[in-house]
């Protein structure tokens, strides 16, 4: 094999291109499998933690240098995109306990199949990895199934594997999975999902959203801009974990009529006291379904600012002897017209209703007549000021 003497001199160029002494990207050098067994020796990389090697044809030869150093316990990226590593690169990986600290570990284009996925995940060297990128190999439901089934990767955050002849087989066992918990970004494009599969995976990635940010309490959670819909709905209403929320924010999504009407039908939402919907797509549909349910009959603010609501879900209000409990009911930019809001004050079970939209007109009423009370009294010193010129000028003269 070819010896690499300038291993030293590649390091030190690499460390002031990147003008950090923890990051090296050879991804622009002439570099092979002999060069990073040079470079697995060297004293200089003790304090490396991301490495990046693109492009380069490395082999397995290459996997087993890196996995077996001892030059590299604080590493926590490694990038080796478009190489050779394979499946039998992988199983180096995976059997090394030299890489404590891994968190991110990106292996596109590498030739690994179901073999190397299942190494992976039997692997329990991998507890520290948030971020696994396999897209452009050839892992298959197969190996879906062995990465899904894993019980040494619960710290995974995202995984991508794009392009990896996937189908709704694979994605839905992921979907079954309990041993991934923190996963939320999950990339399986360029694969052959149908909407059977896409539903699946929104449906495991909500129920990890829940888990993840609901309090300890369980009283509050926040999802919010996070492109929920329909789909998500169900997943949010079947979710038993939240019989003892009060305060769910669901504004900036795109939940519909069909999305509420799933919500409004939980058994496990009854002890909610606030609902934050504003910009979605619930229309008076789901303003109807709110005010029909018997599980939100416990709402204290309600908050539905642009949602498509016209004068029928005012109505709908008013005739309505519900939500009794309701003090607060932020519903403006919506459809509405004057004469529906008008019917809002003459229901017994709204007088103690408050529209805290009008109250911020009032407010920004109150503050332009202060603004231009203060510009009176800029006007009167303006005019002092003139009088006090005048007298200094007759006094000169």
């Amino acid at each position: 094999m070819k010896k690499y003497y300038n291993i030293e001199g590649l390091i030190r160029n690499g460390f002031k291109l990147s003008r950090d002494y923890e990051a090296l990207d050879f991804s622009h050098a002439k570099f092979g499998d002999d060069a990073v067994q040079a470079l697995v020796k060297s004293r200089s990389i003790k304090q490396l933690r991301r490495l990046t090697i693109s492009g380069k044809k490395l082999t397995a030869l290459s996997a087993q240098a890196l996995a077996q150093s001892n030059s590299m316990p604080n590493l926590e990226s490694l990038k080796l995109y478009k190489n050779n590593i394979g499946d039998e690169g992988m199983k180096y990986f995976a059997e090394s306990d030299k890489l404590p600290r891994l968190k991110s570990f990106r292996l596109a284009w590498n030739d690994i199949g179901p073999e190397g996925a299942k190494h992976l995940a039997e692997s329990p060297n991998f507890e520290a990895l948030t971020s696994l990128a396999l897209s452009e190999n050839r892992i298959g439901d197969e190996g879906l199934k062995y990465l899904a089934e894993s019980k040494n990767l619960s710290s995974l955050e995202l995984i991508d594997l794009r392009k990896n002849q996937i189908t709704d087989e694979g994605a839905k066992a992921l979907a079954k999975s309990k041993y991934l918990p923190k996963l939320q970004t999950i990339d399986l494009s360029a694969n052959a999902l149908t909407q059977e599969g896409l539903n699946a995976l929104a449906e495991f990635k909500i129920f990890n959203l829940i888990r993840a940010r609901i309090g300890e309490e369980g009283t509050k959670l926040d999802l919010s801009n996070l492109h929920i819909g329909d789909v998500e709905c169900k997943c949010i209403a079947e979710c038993e974990e939240l019989k003892d929320l009060t305060h769910l924010y669901l504004e900036l999504n795109k939940i519909t009529g069909k999305g509420m009407e799933l919500l409004a039908g939980s058994e496990h939402l009854k002890n909610l006291t606030l609902l934050s919907l504003d910009r979605n797509k619930i229309g008076d549909e789901g303003f109807i379904h709110i005010l029909k349910s018997e599980s939100l009959q416990n709402l204290q603010v309600l908050m539905v600012e642009n949602n498509g609501i016209t004068d029928e879900g005012l109505k709908a209000l008013c005739e309505e002897a519900c939500m009794t409990y309701l003090l607060r009911l932020y519903i403006e930019e919506n459809e509405t017209t004057e004469e529906g809001f008008e019917l809002l004050a003459d229901p017994e079970h709204l007088q103690q209703l408050e529209y805290p939209e009008f109250e911020r007109e009032e407010e920004m009423e109150e503050e332009e007549e202060e603004e231009e009370e203060f510009e009176d009294v800029e006007d009167i010193e303006e005019i002092e000021e003139e009088e006090d010129l005048d007298e200094t000028e007759y006094e000169s003269q």
